[in-house]
Parts: structure tokens; sequence; C-alpha cells
């Protein structure tokens, strides 16, 4: 039998004791063996070392980690630093993914070298429901706009040459990473079936910076300004169209690049 390369999934958490239990056993439910899931607590106050350790005793591929409060880029990096997998998959501590992703999303990155990441749609579950609409990709997308949600598989030798994820971004950490990964070439794949589960609730990510989507989406020009500059065309006309359209969504529609796209 082929040995399955071993894919690290990585889950930063904090205070998720009503969250973790589900999440973890979820993985146990995989129909792939070679695993390991870091989890890296950020200084918890409630049980959740308590659960991860008592599932981590009955299945030695969960190891707990405990690290002193970071931000959740920083997080992120310290547990894939502690990862020994040829492949990397974000998991927050509260959402789920089903028993055959992690091996539908091997078997592409296996057999396509040229591919660098691996997802699936997404679908809500909790305190909303229904599919996650993100557009499709494309790298001229990707630069307006994040559509490549967190839990994406992607090469830790990807990883490690995009840089990262940059310590700055307190929100839509992977987006940067995304386009630092991408920039210099490679591909993306959607797996057609839903294989992702987003739990909505009053302090999942996605609801606690919804305000301060405005100051993420400078973060993410200031940490790419260069290659913004690189392929914006003449900003004092963009300037004038912003007058003419209002909207700045209209306006970044209206976008044309000096130089073809990755």
């Amino acid at each position: 039998m082929e040995t399955q390369p071993k894919v690290s999934i990585i889950t930063p958490v904090h205070n998720r004791e009503e969250f973790i239990r589900e999440t973890l056993e979820c993985l146990l439910k995989m129909n792939y063996q070679n695993w390991e899931c870091i989890v890296m607590d950020d200084e918890s106050t409630d049980n959740t070392a308590q659960i991860v350790n008592e599932i981590a005793r009955e299945d030695n591929r969960i190891k707990y980690y405990l690290q002193q409060k970071s931000p959740i880029p920083v997080t992120k990096n310290n547990a894939i630093y502690y990862s020994t997998g040829k492949y990397i998959l974000p998991l927050d501590s509260d959402d789920l993914i089903s028993a055959d992703y992690v091996k539908e999303a091997v078997e592409i990155l296996e057999n396509k070298p040229n591919i660098k990441i691996v997802y699936s749609p997404g679908e809500f579950f909790g305190a909303k429901k229904g599919k996650w609409k993100l557009p499709d990709y494309s790298f001229s997308e990707l630069l307006l706009s994040n559509c490549i949600h967190n839990s994406a598989v992607f090469r830790k030798s990807d990883f490690e040459h995009a840089g990262g994820y940059k310590a700055n971004m307190f929100a839509s950490e992977e987006w940067d990473l995304w386009v630092n990964m991408l920039k210099d070439g490679g591909e993306v794949y959607r797996i057609e079936k839903t294989h992702f589960y987003y739990r909505k609730h009053a302090d999942s990510t996605m609801t606690k910076f919804k305000d301060r989507r405005p100051e993420m989406r400078m973060l993410m020009y200031n940490n790419n300004r260069e290659l913004y500059a690189s392929l914006l065309q003449n900003p004092i006309q963009l300037l004038l169209e912003h007058r003419k359209y209002k909207k700045s969504y209209n306006l970044l529609r209206r976008l044309t690049f000096r130089k073809p796209l990755p």
C-alpha cells in the first residue's frame, strides 16, 4: 500500500470549550489516516485545555501546545512551525470538515504539482445556515477580495516560500497569504462538493470583525503595496473614476492592469 503523505491540521484556539470537542471529533472520522492536528492554545482560561488533552490521550495524532496570548496570524505561524506534514490545512476551533475533504484534496495536490491551493465550497451552520457564496477564483478577483476561505489545503513548502501569515492582519490573514503564494504563478482548484462548514455565532471571526473591514483592506494594501502598484494603471484616472462612480466597489470592478496577471 502506498504511503499517504502527512497532513498537518493547524487549529488555533482560545476559550472554545463549547465547540472544540466537535471540531476535533470530526477529524477522527476522516477517511484519511496520516494526519496530525496541532492545537495551539492562546492562553485559554476555560476548560479548552482539559478537553483537548482528554481527546489527545485517546489519539496521539492530536497534539496540544500552550503559548502566550498572540495575534491569530502569529498563533497559526507557531502551529505550522511545530507541524511535520507535507500539507497544511488550517481549521478553526469551531468549524468542521467532511470525512472526505483531506483525502480528495491531497490526491489533487499529489497529482497536479502546478496547483498550490485546493478548497471546497463552504456552508454556514449555527446562527446562520446556507451556502457560503464566494466569487469564483481568479488572481485579479483575489487582489480585490478574498475569494478562498481559510480552510484550504496547501503545501508547507509554498507557505514558507510565501513568508507565512503576516502578523498585522487581525482578520483575513489567509487573504494576504493566498496573494503572496500565487503572485509568482500557480493554480487554484475548487472541489465542487461542499466539504467545509463554517460555524456562525456571536464570537466568530466573521461576526467580530465585520465593522473593521475597511481597516483590514488597508492593511492588505499596505502589506502588498509594491504588487498593487506594479499592476494597477494610472492612479489619477482611478481617482477621477471614483468621483464619477462614487462607490469604491464599482471603481474596483473597472480597474485595468498594466501587464498580464500570473
